[in-house]
């Protein structure tokens, strides 16, 4: 299991002492757990042991007892170990300083000993920190749990053998080391109390992180289950209502169709009262099922069901017709196409589609005001493809800005739909039109700092070849 690099401030009281000590540990030790523990437990032993260990020798020199070169060894082997913690930031070879950490701490216990006495000297019981601290800085497994018991059981039979060889060992008065001992005890307890204490917080902290973790962990598990849900309750939807083409269309045509005849002999008999109620059926079932082929073709965007069919062609063969279907739409609207040389340039597009993009758009910018002026602009894109700019000016000759709306109903002012006669759907299906094709629609600031409206749209592969069109 992973944790951060360093756990969070409301279950880490510690946090200045945690900051010293990571600030020398490896970034990738942090990362892991295990080896991030292990890596604190070596820094609080190499911070604060040299200042316990080194009462021992500076009290061997101020009481008079020792002051040879016994002392001063056995002074510089405690102090080394502050040098570890830089070393380890400076390297990051944190295994093999572990081994040369134990090796020094073996070395400094064992000279204590072979100097003060040998087996009698008061500083012994230090032997027993040597597993200790070696199997709370390294995995006690493997290789390396091998290695550091031949480590300590070598060194101590070295130290066994060189004081029975009959070599005559430093001359000492035992006497007047039992305050010493006494001393060394102390250290040792208090030693083994601070890393007991430590441990212990640090298993808190563990445990305290492992259990806001799992809860996190339960809580995005439900956020999961949650969002598949509604992501399935979603397609199905979408599923539905992409499937309700047929059921929806065909009663609709039908009203559609016999209104068209009514009208016509309405016409024929110039009863004009009827021909303006059948006039309004006809406009209302038109306006209908325009609507009902809008929400369609979202859904079927949506549900990923809407088919792209490139072919090659040109802007300025479709624009006409595209503009000359918006029919009574755009009432109150003049529309302009300003004459460029990408109009003429021939692409891969799926024209369909990219015609359903652009008379939406036009409809849409044109049911949000009104009345007043647009112009389209064309221009080819770098890398391939094509950019539509529109401008919407106002009666009183200002541009306006066009809010782009990317879902379907999500302003919530019905207003300028319902006086111009707009579905107030059409620039959100313009804009997943857009998306379908891998493109975009966003507002820009000219260069004389008019808004406007920009349609994006690159060029297909796999085009068909050029065949005659309706779109």
């Amino acid at each position: 299991m992973q944790t951060a690099r360093a756990l969070p401030r409301s279950i880490n009281p510690g946090f200045s002492l945690a900051a010293l000590l990571d600030h020398f540990i490896p970034a990738e030790m942090q990362v892991h757990a295990e080896s991030h523990r292990r890596a604190r437990m070596f820094m609080l032993s190499h911070v604060f042991g040299p200042i316990l260990g080194n009462a021992i020798p500076l009290y061997l020199v101020v009481a008079g007892i020792c002051r040879d070169y016994r002392a001063t060894v056995f002074f510089l082997s405690i102090l080394a170990f502050w040098i570890y913690p830089f070393v380890l930031r400076a390297t990051g070879r944190y295994q093999l300083l572990a081994f040369l950490s134990v090796q020094n701490l073996i070395f400094c216990a064992l000279w204590a000993c072979y100097s003060f006495g040998g087996v009698s000297s008061p500083f012994l019981p230090w032997i027993l920190i040597f597993p200790l601290l070696a199997f709370l800085y390294l995995p006690p497994v493997g290789w390396v749990r091998n290695v550091l018991l031949i480590q300590i059981f070598g060194n101590v039979a070295f130290f066994l053998a060189r004081c029975y060889d009959g070599t005559p060992l430093p001359a000492v008065e035992l006497s007047d080391f039992q305050v010493i001992g006494m001393i060394s005890m102390a250290s040792v307890a208090l030693y083994f109390a601070m890393m007991s204490l430590y441990f212990a917080k640090m298993f808190h902290e563990q445990r305290e992180f492992t259990r806001e973790l799992n809860s996190l962990v339960s809580t995005s598990d439900n956020l999961r289950n949650l969002t598949a849900a509604a992501n399935q309750a979603s397609t199905a939807k979408a599923d539905f209502v992409a499937g309700m083409s047929h059921e929806l269309r065909t009663p609709l045509n039908a009203i559609i169709g016999y209104s068209q005849l009514l009208l016509e002999e309405a016409e024929d008999e110039d009863d004009d009262d009827t021909v303006a109620d059948l006039g309004h059926v006809h406009r209302a079932g038109s306006d209908l099922l325009r609507l009902i082929d809008d929400i369609l073709a979202y859904s079927r965007i949506e549900a990923g069901k809407m088919p792209v069919n490139p072919a090659i062609g040109s802007v300025g063969a479709r624009m006409p017709i595209w503009l000359r279907d918006l029919g009574d739409r755009v009432r109150g609207y003049t529309v302009e196409v300003l004459p460029s040389g990408a109009l003429a340039t021939e692409w891969s597009m799926d024209w369909t589609a990219t015609g359903s993009a652009v008379r939406h758009l036009v409809t849409g910018i044109a049911v949000q005001h009104g009345a007043g002026a647009l112009t389209i602009d064309c221009r080819t894109l770098e890398g391939g493809g094509l950019s539509f700019t529109f401008i919407d000016t106002a009666p009183n000759g200002r541009a306006r800005a066009v809010p782009i709306i990317h879902e379907m109903f999500e302003h919530g002012d019905d207003a300028s739909p319902t006086k111009y006669g707009g579905t107030g759907i059409e620039i959100a299906l313009a804009y997943k039109l857009a998306q379908l094709l891998g493109g975009s629609i966003g507002t820009v600031h000219l260069a004389d700092g008019r808004p406007a409206t920009v349609l994006t749209l690159p060029e297909l592969t796999s085009a068909a070849p050029a065949l005659p069109f309706a779109a």
